[in-house]
This record gives C-alpha cells, sequence and structure tokens, in this order.
C-alpha cells in the first residue's frame, strides 16, 4: 500500500548560525496516489489542541508505520540519542491551512517551535502538487535565538511578550521575512513527496501563500502530513 523510495534523494542540512542539522528528502515515497486517496476520504476537523491554523484529520497508521521504518536509521544519525532512548511517537495528522489571516490568533502570525527538547522531531511530507508555500525558519533578533532549550524558554518568552507589547500585539498576516523581531534566515520550498525532518525546538513557520494555500480541499490545498516523535529514555 505504501512504500518507501529506495532511491529517494536524501539531503542533509546545517541551518543557521547555529548549524542546527536537518534532513531534506525528495522522492520520498514510490507513489503519492494512495495517501491522497486517503486524504480525500479522510474526516478533517478544526484541531482544538493546537495553534494549528488549518484543520486535521487522522494519519492512516501504514502510512505511519512505513515512513517511520524507513526512516529510523536517519533519525538516529541526526540527533544521536544515547543508547538506552528509544523512539516515541506523539502525534500525526494530515492537515491543511484553512484559516484566513484576517482571523489568525496572536500566537499564529509568529514563528513558533514545537516542543523546547532537543531530541523532539518534526517529521512534515509535502502530499500535494502545488504550487504552494514552503517551510521556514527563524531567528528572534533580540536575543539571537534559533532554537528554544527548556533553559531558554522562560526568558525568551518574557523577552518577546515585551517586544510585543511595546508594537501593541503580534504583526497582521502570517510569519514572513516582513514580521518584526525575527529574521528568516532559511526558506525550503514545498515540492511533491518532499520530506523535511527537523529538531522541533527551532523557530519555524510554514509560508503561507494566501492565494494558492487556504483551502480546505485536500486536491487543491497546501496538504501536508505532520509527524512528530521524540527519542525518550526505555523504560
Amino acid at each position: 500500500m505504501y512504500a518507501f523510495n529506495p532511491q529517494a534523494q536524501v539531503q542533509w542540512l546545517e541551518l543557521g548560525q547555529s548549524r542546527t542539522r536537518a534532513l531534506l528528502i525528495d522522492d520520498a515515497l514510490t507513489d503519492l496516489s494512495q495517501i491522497r486517496q486517503d486524504a480525500v476520504s479522510a474526516k478533517f476537523r478544526q484541531d482544538q489542541g493546537s495553534y494549528y491554523p488549518g484543520i486535521r484529520a487522522e494519519l492512516p497508521q501504514a502510512y505511519a508505520r512505513c515512513l517511520l521504518e524507513a526512516l529510523y536509521p536517519l533519525l538516529l544519525q541526526l540527533v544521536q540519542p544515547p543508547p538506552d532512548y528509544r523512539l516515541i511517537p506523539q502525534q500525526w495528522y494530515l492537515s491543511l491551512l484553512t484559516t484566513p489571516a484576517a482571523q489568525l490568533l496572536p500566537l499564529q502570525r509568529l514563528p513558533h517551535f514545537d516542543q523546547a527538547e532537543p531530541l523532539h522531531l518534526a517529521i512534515l511530507h509535502y502530499l500535494a502538487d502545488g504550487p504552494h508555500g514552503g517551510t521556514g525558519f527563524f531567528r528572534h533578533d533580540a536575543s539571537g535565538l534559533e532554537k528554544i532549550t527548556p533553559a531558554q524558554q522562560q526568558a525568551y518568552f518574557s523577552q518577546l511578550q515585551q517586544q510585543l507589547a511595546a508594537q501593541g500585539g503580534a504583526a497582521a498576516g502570517f510569519p514572513s521575512a516582513q514580521t518584526p523581531h525575527f529574521t528568516l534566515y532559511q526558506q525550503l520550498a514545498y515540492k511533491p513527496n518532499r520530506l523535511l525532518i527537523y529538531p522541533g525546538h527551532l523557530l519555524h513557520s510554514a509560508l503561507v501563500e494566501p492565494d494558492t494555500d487556504l483551502s480546505a480541499d485536500p486536491i487543491h490545498g497546501r496538504l501536508t502530513a505532520n509527524l512528530f516523535v521524540q527519542f525518550q529514555p526505555k523504560r
């Protein structure tokens, strides 16, 4: 049903001044038709558990299992966890951006990080034909931070909150190169069947193109698969 492509093109990246390692994999699956069919029949709904500006549906377990089994050796190389750690899948979704810019909440207008944990990974798979907006990685100008650790989290939010209060709140629109207080230092394009894997504590955002991306139609919208995993101690 799903098969990882043995000829997939694997590229190692070093992002930003921190040179944080990430992975870019093109032609990841041998065929996208099955996951696209699954997306058409999936039941999308608003995600109440996060600030994702759109709708999400359950990702087929067979797809997630195929991907994680193929990627596991690369994930080990990416973060090099201690030998007594194991990989724990945490969440997986099919996702579509649908929220107009005028309806964004303040936090949805800013770059974000998923978790302040270096062993937490985001696996992003572009599934539609496009064209669609890609993914951007940001640096917080005042602190110089590109990734947020547990020790930095409180100070980062405190400083950002002061900056936003001074300017009257978060600027309008989706995060972009024009977002105040942040520098967009890396952009990775949306390409069908491209996988992007990066530590979730990096500041990042979808680079939304409202004219092409905002749609609840899996055929025409910015369809992605999103998997979140973390290496944790064995119990």
